[in-house]
């Protein structure tokens, strides 16, 4: 890489630290998904470029109850019935979550597993004192996990009393087919272009770097982009 390559990176690390962005995106997972999307398509920023980690962006929730549940109890026993699972090689909230993504947390470091997770609730915490419009995004993309959207909505309401949010949900296999949502949830249908939907497929370069794996993450990008552009009257910012 030659040096004016290395200063262009460097300056264009620089101008998306610096961005402020008018609204918030959160996660409410149920899994990695949307964070992963959200960062790679550009419409939140990276760690490194100083986004806070917050509890529903990398923990994997084996029902989608389960985050209406800790939204409605600021997260009580979140932390509790811990177990190391030596057969994911990483930690589990009982039956609830699996923080796999923590798998550098060995067997005998639970306590930095918690110091983690309080560090990503309080993120959550502030995140929600703010007063900037905010976009709840939640990604079906494993019919186990069900749906829990109407509780969430409400759940949501409570939270946020009078600012302004929107909850959107993208339905990647058929999960909502046959649900009546409340008209006020933003909710679209976009199955995979591929047969084999499984994580290891999904989440591997192989897709996502492919030609349908960039367009099917960029619709859904597309379509968070145009719900903020209706419904906060502002243009959606973009991290390079």
């Amino acid at each position: 890489m030659s040096i004016s390559q290395i200063t262009e990176k460097f300056l264009i690390y620089i101008k998306n630290i610096c961005k402020i962005s008018p609204y918030s995106i959160v996660s409410l997972g149920p899994n990695c998904y949307p964070k992963t999307v959200l960062t790679r398509t550009g419409l939140i920023k990276r760690k490194r470029q100083g986004r806070p980690t917050m509890p529903f962006d990398l923990a994997w929730y084996h029902k989608a109850e389960y985050i209406t549940e800790f939204l409605k109890t600021d997260f009580d026993k979140f932390l509790v019935d811990l177990k190391y699972s030596e057969f994911s090689g990483s930690w589990d909230n009982g039956t609830k979550i699996n923080f796999s993504h923590e798998a550098y947390i060995g067997p005998t470091e639970k306590h930095r597993l918690i110091q983690v997770y309080r560090q990503r609730i309080n993120n959550f915490r502030i995140e929600m004192k703010s007063d900037k419009p905010v976009l709840f995004l939640q990604i079906f993309k494993d019919a186990k996990v069900g749906q829990d959207c109407a509780e969430t909505y409400k759940a949501l309401q409570e939270l946020c009393g009078e600012r302004k949010f929107v909850y959107v949900v993208i339905d990647c296999i058929g999960v909502l087919d046959n649900v009546n949502l409340p008209s006020e949830i933003f909710s679209k249908k976009m199955p995979y272009p591929i047969e084999d939907t499984s994580d290891l497929t999904v989440f591997s370069k192989e897709f996502y770097e492919s030609p349908e794996g960039i367009s099917f993450e960029q619709s859904i990008a597309d379509y968070i982009s145009q719900i903020i552009i209706d419904e906060f009257a502002m243009t959606p910012i973009k991290y390079l």
